[in-house]
């Protein structure tokens, strides 16, 4: 049979890249801060990040297309 691994292969690939966006969005999605001017908020992690939730979004959504493709050029066929 052609391509029996293929279905398991791509469920694979979708939950790391899945789990990958996540990781990075929690990684920097500000979850507390100070009213200074400039305002300073801090991560899950403890590092200061942009207040605005806008660029870790981004960056998860940028984290989980580069993951996924890489997951695919790697498993696909020739």
């Amino acid at each position: 049979m052609v391509g029996v691994g293929a279905p398991r292969d791509a469920t694979i690939v979708v939950v790391l890249a899945l789990a990958a966006g996540l990781l990075v969005f929690l990684a920097l999605m500000p979850l507390s801060g100070t009213a200074a001017i400039p305002p300073q908020c801090y991560s899950l992690v403890g590092y200061e990040v942009p207040c605005d939730a806008g660029p870790a979004l981004l960056a998860g959504v940028i984290t989980t297309g580069t993951v996924a493709l890489v997951g695919w050029w790697v498993t696909r066929r020739r």
